[in-house]
């Protein structure tokens, strides 16, 4: 189950920021996960439960966003959503080999149960911070 290494690593992520950010506890954390990424939502919020339990994280509640399979159609010269894993465009019957999005699996943002302040070092990581 390698949702569940992925849960230890989104948390340990999180959980390096907000204590950066003078955080006591975090109460949702979101992630934006493409339909492409090879991920099992359910079996990623049961490895995100025990990966938070004694951490800033324990009793969070994750928020999975799925992001749509985006690719380019090259007789269109557009963008496409594809709902199926033929990767032709709907509209046209081309192949779009070109994947534009759909594999991501990212930290969007948390929120905390403090107000948070700047951080004692230079923590630059990309994570959104919300109170």
């Amino acid at each position: 189950m390698h949702e569940l290494s992925i849960a230890r690593a989104v948390v340990a992520e999180v959980e390096e920021s907000a204590r950066a950010h003078g955080a006591t506890s975090v109460r949702t954390v979101t992630l934006s996960i493409g339909r492409l990424a090879g991920v099992v939502p359910g079996a990623l919020t049961f490895g995100f439960e025990l990966a938070s339990e004694a951490t800033l994280l324990a009793g969070a509640e994750l928020i999975i966003e799925i992001e749509p399979t985006i690719v380019w159609c090259p007789d269109g010269e557009h963008p496409v959503e594809l709902d199926d894993m033929r990767f032709r465009c709907p509209e046209h019957g081309c192949p779009t080999p070109e994947l534009l999005s759909g594999k991501q699996l990212e930290i969007v943002r948390f929120e905390t149960a403090d107000p948070l302040v700047a951080p004692k070092e230079d923590a630059t990581d990309g994570l959104a911070a919300n109170r």
